[in-house]
């Protein structure tokens, strides 16, 4: 089922070019303009978009990369290093001496007020006698090592990681591809031809519009006749599948509406056909050959998962609820 929310998302991009990422300043990542767009009720955006790519309408484009600590799922882990031998972070690269004695050590243990002294043999050194190098030192155990160990430490619950332990996250750009423009005009239009329907009927219709006392839920379209006390709602699917055909109905129930699902793949789950049988539900198909209309008649599937073209028993279902036939 694709929502009032993730409709208006996609048909933003028709106008708009992409849904990009926002990286704020502590390394969390959100798509605040596609949240915008999206109902209370609709999954996080990430998860919107994704899922959209995944099917083809929209494209998604390699930005970044963010990681995520696995102990608190927080965003915006910072790099740092570490001793190798006690995991310390204070690992501060400095000047390291070594004398030909073997002793190597910090520059400052070298220094005496005649110049050089090794800490060990203690010899006065001249600069011939010593190699400088850069290297790491630890505060903590005072290890000395030529290259830390790399850490990403979460600046929300401090923890550190190697980077191969974090949960790394990809950061796309999203746009509408032509096929998802395709897609688009198609719920579009049979959210359309539904209201239409609906207003020869009498009914007067909104269109992305919220139902309720509290406003807090949107619907594809509502429709409503005053002087007889009827409500519909409309819902566009793909492919409706039973779990959000239920949801659905039940939100009908409890706004005293009658539940009209429309498929525009011409296919529904069989406990969707099943339970269109009785009154409590209207299924209609979407045909867009020829002139735009609504069909009363579609095919099956078991499951959404397996759809397969070809496979289905034909079954009809009527444009009115049972017993509002003679309405005109």
């Amino acid at each position: 089922m694709v929502s009032p929310g993730e409709l208006r998302l996609i048909d933003t991009l028709l106008e708009d070019d992409a849904f990009e990422p926002d990286i704020s300043d502590d390394g969390s990542v959100n798509y605040s303009a596609a949240a915008d767009l999206l109902d209370e009720i609709d999954d996080d955006p990430t998860v919107v978009l994704e899922r959209f790519a995944t099917r083809g309408v929209l494209a998604d484009g390699f930005v970044s990369k963010v990681y995520v600590c696995p102990e608190c799922t927080s965003e915006g882990l910072q790099y740092t290093t570490v001793c190798p031998a006690c995991g310390d972070p204070q690992a501060i690269e400095t000047t390291v001496l070594e004398h030909v004695c073997g002793y190597a050590g910090p520059e400052s243990e070298f220094e005496s007020e005649a110049g050089y002294r090794c800490p060990d043999c203690e010899q006065d050194l001249e600069s011939v006698d010593i190699e400088k190098k850069l290297r790491y030192s630890c505060q903590e155990c005072t290890e000395s090592f030529d290259v830390p160990d790399d850490r990403l430490r979460c600046r929300e619950c401090s923890s550190m990681f190697p980077p191969l332990e974090t949960i790394e996250r990809v950061l796309y750009r999203y746009t509408l591809t032509p096929e998802g423009e395709t897609w688009l005009a198609r719920q579009k239009a049979a959210r359309r031809t539904a209201a239409e329907a609906l207003e020869e009927r009498r009914f007067e219709t909104e269109i992305d519009t919220t139902v309720g006392d509290d406003g807090s839920r949107r619907v594809h379209v509502l429709a409503e006749d005053g002087l007889m006390g009827e409500r519909r709602i409309v819902s566009v699917h793909e492919t409706p599948d039973a779990e959000s055909v239920d949801e659905f109905c039940a939100f009908a129930e409890s706004v005293g509406a009658h539940p009209v699902v429309v498929t525009t793949s011409g296919t529904v789950e069989t406990d969707v056909a099943k339970r269109a049988e009785g009154s409590e539900l209207t299924v209609l198909t979407f045909d867009e050959d020829g002139e735009s209309t609504l069909e009363p008649e579609y095919d099956t599937t078991e499951s959404v998962g397996a759809y397969r073209p070809g496979l289905f028993e034909r079954l009809t279902a009527a444009l009115e609820v049972p017993g509002r036939n003679g309405r005109q």
